[in-house]
């Protein structure tokens, strides 16, 4: 009986080259795949980054609603070229410059509430027993900063046109106690997206919503 050779079981040059063929075909479809891939999670990124306001913008007004409720007294969101700032309602007649003088002040108060003893910071301390303590708000601010390459314009249910939120001016959005706000649109635009929001006057849901991711 014939005894076949140990070499007659590797491949064939021919073999081995045809496997290394396959071996190139499949890093050229990755290479390409990869390349492909790139694009779109840039595109996605962009897109996030321009939906951001949208998304912060729609919890300041849920928030600022609810404490507007809560406490029985208006708040706002102001429209500003930096953001939004949500606060208790001050004034119809709010500069810039007010606003934020009053979001420093508020800052300052925090940090030296936090940094006094928790007996101090009691509600109770000093009151006469038996007595019911005053009612005393605690000041609620919150401030969102627009990405960089962000413009907006706003426009209210009884403008004829949409006013561009830029330099010195701002624009107020009103909560009031019973949790009725002016409805809004509010259009957001960056290079690479633009985002078009309507707010209800009922819930400050969005009731409508164009976007266009380019």
């Amino acid at each position: 009986m014939k005894i076949p050779s140990p070499i007659s079981h590797l491949p064939s040059p021919a073999h081995r080259a045809f496997t290394l063929l396959e071996l190139v075909i499949a890093l050229t479809i990755i290479v390409v795949l990869v390349a492909a891939t790139v694009p779109s999670l840039r595109g996605l990124k962009e897109e996030q980054i321009a939906r951001e306001p949208v998304a912060e913008l729609a919890r300041l007004a849920k928030e600022a609603r609810l404490h507007a409720m809560k406490e029985k007294r208006p708040y706002q969101i102001a429209f500003t070229s930096k953001g939004f700032a949500a606060t208790r309602y001050l004034s119809p007649y709010l500069q810039a410059a007010q606003l934020d003088k009053f979001l420093q002040q508020t800052q300052i108060d925090e940090q030296a509430e936090d940094a006094r003893p928790s007996s101090l910071n009691s509600t109770n301390a000093g009151t006469v027993p038996g007595a019911l303590p005053a009612l005393v708000f605690k000041e609620w601010t919150q401030n969102y900063s627009l990405p960089a390459g962000t413009t907006y314009n706003v426009q209210f249910w009884h403008e004829t046109n949409p006013t561009e939120v830029a330099g010195d001016l701002v624009k107020l959005w009103v909560f009031q106690p019973s949790g009725m706000c002016s409805p809004v649109t509010v259009k957001l635009e960056r290079e690479t997206a633009t985002f078009q929001v309507k707010f209800s006057a009922l819930t400050a849901d969005i009731v409508k919503e164009i976007s266009d991711v380019r």
